[in-house]
């Protein structure tokens, strides 16, 4: 596939006045505001469908969020795209010239807010709401489970025709199962790397990184100056 780059200006935003959603279409429900999520939502937006936008934590941007309050981010002090800026921007909403051509982990952040800001949808989005359960029934209408601020703190089912999960995949850490012979005796420290914030609790420890993956490689550099 030939790379592509999106440069340019962003695409106009939001006119004054909300977008009335038309309550004929049929209704849907996106479960997380991280990049698929909002992106989901602003299309969802933009068409006039009626949609509830659901998020566990208090901010936009999921696992780009470093100590993301909704506590699901495995975002660490020296997180950087591995993707340049120009590549990784929606296409009517360029990454600023002035950042970084691979950026870090608070001007993604940074990027996904000015693109809700952008595009008016932050007052579409529920936040520190979570989606508990989500059931499919015999007639095709789809069950939704909600628990936290949109439901008054309480819960709440509601029933949308379509959802739309932006849930990541990043949130979940997976150990090795079964687990390594003789972990269970080990005296020392087991972390997971979506446990990992900065290598500051490593300082003078002898470490042993499992992985050569993207997260591995960074981890392994950032203690390696301790």
């Amino acid at each position: 596939m030939k790379a592509y780059l999106v440069r340019g200006k962003p695409a106009p935003g939001r006119a004054e006045g909300a977008i009335e959603p038309d309550e004929s279409l049929p209704r849907a429900c996106v479960i997380g505001a991280g990049s698929c999520g909002i992106a989901a939502a602003k299309a969802l937006y933009e068409a006039g469908i009626p949609f509830d936008c659901f998020e566990m934590g208090s901010q936009v941007g999921g696992m780009w969020v470093y100590d993301n309050p909704n506590g699901l981010s495995g975002c660490y002090r020296t997180l950087e795209m591995n993707t340049s800026g120009p590549r990784m921007s929606y296409s009517d909403f360029p990454a600023p010239e002035y950042y970084r051509d691979y950026p870090m982990h608070w001007q993604v952040a940074e990027y996904f807010d000015r693109y809700v800001d952008h595009f008016g949808l932050r007052e579409t989005i529920d936040f520190n709401t979570k989606v508990e359960h989500v059931e499919r029934r015999d007639d095709g209408v789809w069950e939704v489970t909600i628990a936290g601020d949109a439901a008054g703190g309480g819960s709440e089912t509601r029933e949308y025709d379509a959802v739309l999960v932006g849930n990541g995949h990043h949130w979940d850490p997976r150990w090795p199962d079964p687990p390594f012979p003789g972990s269970d005796t080990f005296s020392g420290e087991q972390m997971h790397a979506h446990d990992y914030r900065d290598a500051t609790p490593f300082a003078g420890k002898r470490v042993v990184v499992l992985g050569v993956g993207n997260s591995g490689v960074d981890i392994a550099c950032a203690i390696s100056y301790v």
